[in-house]
C-alpha cells in the first residue's frame, strides 16, 4: 500500500500538482473541517471508484488514516495498478503538520 505523507500533499497542493483528493469520512466529520477535494463516504467508494478519473493520482483520506488505509488496501486488491494513496495521519495529521489554522477536532 502506498502512503502519501502530509508534507508531500502540502507540496502537491501548493505546486498545483494534478491529483484527486477524496474525503471518505462521514458527513458530520466533513462539516467540521475539510481539506478540499471531493467527498465520497467510505461505504460508497468501491461502487463509485470505477467512475473516478484515473489520469492523476488519487489520495484517499479519513480522520486518522486508518479507514483510508483499509480502503486503499481493498481498492488495490480489486483494481491493481492504479496510482492511489492513503494520506498518512489523515486530516488530523495534515492539520497538525501543515495547516494549524484548520481545526479538525471531533
Amino acid at each position: 500500500m502506498q502512503h502519501l505523507q502530509a508534507d508531500e500533499l502540502f507540496i502537491w497542493k501548493n505546486e498545483n500538482k494534478p491529483h484527486l483528493l477524496v474525503d471518505i469520512r462521514e458527513e458530520y466529520e466533513v462539516a467540521i473541517c475539510t481539506l478540499g477535494g471531493i467527498h465520497i463516504p467510505m461505504e460508497h467508494v468501491i461502487e463509485k471508484y470505477p467512475s473516478l478519473p484515473k489520469e492523476n493520482p488519487i489520495v484517499f483520506h479519513c480522520n486518522s488514516g486508518k479507514r483510508s488505509d483499509a480502503l486503499v488496501y481493498m481498492i488495490e486488491k480489486k483494481f491493481p495498478g492504479d496510482a492511489i494513496y492513503s494520506l498518512a495521519g489523515g486530516v488530523q495529521g495534515y492539520a497538525e503538520q501543515c495547516a494549524p489554522e484548520i481545526k479538525c477536532s471531533l
